[in-house]
């Protein structure tokens, strides 16, 4: 894909992400929020292509599964 539809996506995703933390953590200051929506869209963007190169599953249940093992990963579960 080229660099230019790849930058122009993970920003789209970043914006419409960092929206969506801003109305749900209106106390959180806008840094921490374009951080973490960043870091978010990037994973998305990533996991997106990996399930396109290499995954014979659903979106759904690879995105499913993807999340599943981010959060036992953040939890220090990961087996």
């Amino acid at each position: 894909m080229s660099v230019n539809i790849e930058a122009i996506l993970k920003k789209e995703l970043e914006q419409i992400i960092f929206h969506l933390l801003l109305k749900k953590y209106k106390d959180q200051g806008d840094e921490k929020l374009r951080m973490n929506s960043t870091m978010l869209s990037w994973m998305i963007y990533g996991a997106s292509i990996d399930w396109k190169e290499n995954s014979n599953k659903s979106p759904e249940d690879y995105f499913e599964d993807a999340s599943l093992s981010i959060r036992q990963l953040l939890k220090n579960e990961i087996v």
